[in-house]
């Protein structure tokens, strides 16, 4: 069975600090609490968070509601969120014809 990696790494562009959390592998159901066990221990001390997932393995629905869940919440704490997922072209084809924007950034 198939996992994934999650790692962090800061940004420090000219224009804005931040945090970048990427996500690799199997975003899918089967790890659906570990990521969001993860996100719930960051602490994003910049104002600016990015959230990548790319080299996708598998991913489904319950990835994308923890991620827009944690990204509605950094909002509310006043952070900025981006949110970009590089999918490989068989998923991007699921995702647009089951009608699912994105990468929503």
């Amino acid at each position: 069975m198939q996992t994934f990696t999650f790692t962090t790494q800061r940004t420090e562009d000219k224009d804005q600090n931040g945090l970048r959390l990427i996500f690799q592998g199997n975003l899918t159901l089967q790890n659906a609490g570990q990521i969001k066990a993860l996100l719930k221990s960051q602490d994003i001390p910049s104002e600016h968070c990015q959230i990548v997932a790319k080299d996708v393995a598998g991913m489904d629905v319950s990835f994308l509601q923890i991620v827009e869940a944690y990204k509605e919440h950094l909002r509310q704490e006043g952070k900025k969120v981006s949110v970009i997922i590089d999918l490989p072209y068989d998923l991007k084809t699921l995702m647009v014809n089951a009608g699912i924007e994105y990468p929503a950034r």
